[in-house]
């Protein structure tokens, strides 16, 4: 069973989450969090899988909710995700180091595949944003580029 917390400040976006993966019966959500500080204390107490997380709610607080998440559940994938997404939000950052950012065309597919495929793989911090954000110029090569 792989457990989960839903990070988002949007009752409908976590709805939509939550129905997403409730299709699934190896998926358990385990908790739900509206705010940094909430999401911090569900985390650490709850010690999920994974924790999907509104890249928007992450930015309230800068970086500290993400490392505070990584350093009280260190096992946690996190995967954030935004339906807006710019390069240099976060790969001009320094703490985009160690971080995945794929671009995809449908962000619940990839979700789901990521979930999928976590148990495989170390935890680390997963960013996703729709192909349709990408910057026409050309991209980086670090960048995972989804299947389309």
């Amino acid at each position: 069973m792989i457990t989960i917390v839903l990070a988002d400040r949007s009752n409908i976006v976590r709805y939509g989450l939550r129905s997403l993966l409730d299709n699934n019966p190896d998926f358990r959500i385990v908790g739900e969090a509206a705010g940094s500080w909430e999401t911090i204390q569900c985390a650490s107490q709850l010690r999920p899988n994974v924790l999907i997380m509104d890249w928007g709610m992450a930015r309230q607080g800068g970086m500290e909710v993400l490392r505070r998440v990584q350093r009280k559940s260190p096992s946690t994938q996190i995967i954030l995700f935004s339906l807006d997404w710019s390069e240099s939000q976060f790969l001009d950052a320094d703490e985009s180091i160690g971080v995945d950012l794929i671009y995809c065309n449908s962000i619940g597919t990839e979700v789901l595949r990521i979930i999928r495929e976590g148990n495989s793989r170390p935890p680390c911090l997963v960013a996703l944003t729709p192909t349709v954000s990408v910057p026409r110029r050309r991209t980086p090569e670090r960048l995972a580029v989804a299947a389309q």
